[in-house]
């Protein structure tokens, strides 16, 4: 090794990696200019000419979904517009399919453009048990599959803690779309999500609802309890003509820095089966 070498501190690097990708980095840039519009329009083109519809109705592609309507892309619509919009568009969906390819070629999310990956929902349609995470992660997005990576064994876990497992319970994202960095997402965003989400758990219609995370209980839920609060209880979730009894949990994410937080989930999981053991 050449004793002039500058020496680097691979702990370091790897923290400041973690930081940038936290940021919301998801590319490397080298010396020679790029057209980002231009690559991006281009991905955009190849992928409305490869994809269909497929006849699972879990995760049809934004491009898939825009292609069956024959319609054009639109201009992202004004905050005050989005959630009307939403209401028209999810209200109109007939069954989950065409829910999902509404909810994919919808336009009133922000962050949609963002996103790499439209990731809809995994399990099984019309399971007596639906939970309910924010959006897919950072493993997410890279892999393009719905509820996959560290924490979604966690929630694997769980599920196989109360005798449950993918064939018997329904997983879904309140936003098929990752936030960039895994930000908190505006009030209009969710504005403009909610009504998606409400008619999706209306079409499951669940026995039970398994809320991940502070900020899918308190959008679907339209509350501004604290955690503290959120814990150990039911809530009644009520979505169009549905209403069903919902229990909220820390996020996946919390939990995995968290591990001493797996006692009072153990807990809650056991009202959860109880509960549909009941029902």
């Amino acid at each position: 090794m050449n004793a002039d070498a500058p020496s680097f501190d691979r702990g370091a690097l790897a923290a400041l990696l973690d930081w940038q990708l936290a940021c919301g980095v998801d590319i490397a840039v080298d010396d020679a200019p790029h057209d980002r519009y231009a690559e991006s329009a281009a991905r955009r083109k190849d992928a409305a000419d490869k994809e269909s519809i497929p006849a699972n109705p879990i995760n049809i592609s934004p491009a898939a979904a825009l292609a069956a309507t024959g319609k054009t892309p639109a201009a992202p619509p004004f905050p005050e517009e989005a959630a009307r919009l939403a209401t028209e568009a999810a209200s109109a969906a007939g069954d989950l399919r065409e829910l999902e390819a509404r909810f994919a070629g919808f336009d009133g999310c922000a962050f949609k453009s963002m996103a790499t990956h439209f990731l809809f929902a995994a399990g099984t349609p019309g399971a007596r048990l639906m939970v309910f995470d924010f959006a897919p992660g950072e493993e997410e997005e890279r892999s393009g599959e719905p509820f996959s990576g560290h924490a979604a064994t966690l929630l694997d876990n769980m599920l196989a803690a109360i005798g449950h497992n993918r064939e018997t319970s329904y997983l879904a994202y309140f936003s098929p779309w990752r936030p960039p960095g895994d930000k908190t997402a505006s009030a209009a965003d969710e504005a403009a999500l909610l009504p998606f989400a409400r008619r999706h758990l209306e079409l499951v219609a669940p026995d039970i609802l398994l809320i991940l995370g502070e900020p899918t209980a308190r959008a679907l839920l339209q509350t501004n309890l604290s955690g503290a609060q959120l814990r150990g209880r039911w809530f009644d979730c009520a979505a169009g003509a549905v209403t069903t009894r919902a229990i909220v949990l820390p996020s996946l994410a919390h939990v995995l820095k968290n591990p001493l937080m797996k006692r009072n989930i153990w807990r809650d999981l056991q009202m959860v089966a109880a509960a549909l053991r009941g029902a």
